[in-house]
C-alpha cells in the first residue's frame, strides 16, 4: 500500500476566522461573599483578539457569530481572597454561561474546588478552568463567565496575573494572565 504524500501548510488564511480571547489586566476586588459575580472583562479587561468585532464589553460577553457554527470555549480564573493573610477561601466555582436570547444565561460548564480540608485548613487562592465544545443554535447566543465563592464571611477577589495569586512577591510572574474567556469556532 502506498502512502500520500501531504503537501506542508505554507500559510494559513484566518482572515475570515472567528476567534476571541478578553483577559483580565485590572485586579477585580471587593467581590461579596457568596454571591454570584460576572468576571468584568469589560471594565477591568483587554480584548486581546476578537475577529468579529462581538465583544459587548458593558454586559462582559461575547456573541458567538454564527447560528450554527461549533465553538471550543476555554476559560481560567484566578481566585483570591482580599485578605491574603487570613486564607479563608472555603469553596469556589466558574462557568461559562450561555443565553442563546442574548440575555437570559443558564450555566452550560465549569469548575469548582471544595478547599477546606478535615482539619479546617484554608487557601488564600484557587485556579479554576475548562475547556468545552459548544454548538450554537441561534444567533443571538452568548456567552460570558461567572464565579461565586464561599470565604468564611468575607470577600474575595479575580486575580489578574499569577503574581496575583501568591504571596511570594516575585515580578517576574507579573505578566502571566491567569483570568481569561477564549472563544474559537472550530466548525
Amino acid at each position: 500500500m502506498a502512502l500520500s504524500k501531504i503537501d506542508p501548510v505554507t500559510s494559513i488564511d484566518l482572515a475570515d476566522k472567528e476567534y476571541f480571547q478578553v483577559e483580565l489586566t485590572t485586579l477585580q476586588d471587593g467581590l461579596t461573599d457568596q454571591t454570584v459575580n460576572i468576571v468584568d472583562f469589560g471594565g477591568k479587561g483587554t480584548v486581546k483578539y476578537d475577529t468579529k468585532s462581538n465583544f459587548d464589553s458593558a454586559n462582559d460577553a461575547y456573541l458567538l457569530g454564527s447560528s450554527d457554527g461549533v465553538y471550543l470555549i476555554s476559560f481560567l480564573i484566578g481566585i483570591r481572597s482580599d485578605a491574603i493573610g487570613t486564607e479563608e477561601i472555603v469553596d469556589a466555582s466558574a462557568a461559562v454561561f450561555a443565553a442563546t436570547d442574548g440575555s437570559s444565561f443558564v450555566a452550560v460548564h465549569g469548575a469548582g474546588e471544595r478547599s477546606v480540608d478535615q482539619s479546617g485548613g484554608r487557601p488564600g487562592s484557587v485556579m479554576l478552568s475548562g475547556s468545552f465544545i459548544y454548538k450554537s443554535t441561534t444567533a443571538t447566543t452568548k456567552v460570558l463567565l461567572k464565579t461565586v465563592v464561599n470565604t468564611a464571611g468575607g470577600s474575595y477577589e479575580h486575580s489578574r496575573t499569577s503574581s496575583d495569586n501568591v504571596n511570594t512577591g516575585d515580578s517576574s510572574f507579573d505578566t502571566a494572565n491567569c483570568t481569561f474567556l477564549s472563544v474559537v469556532r472550530i466548525a
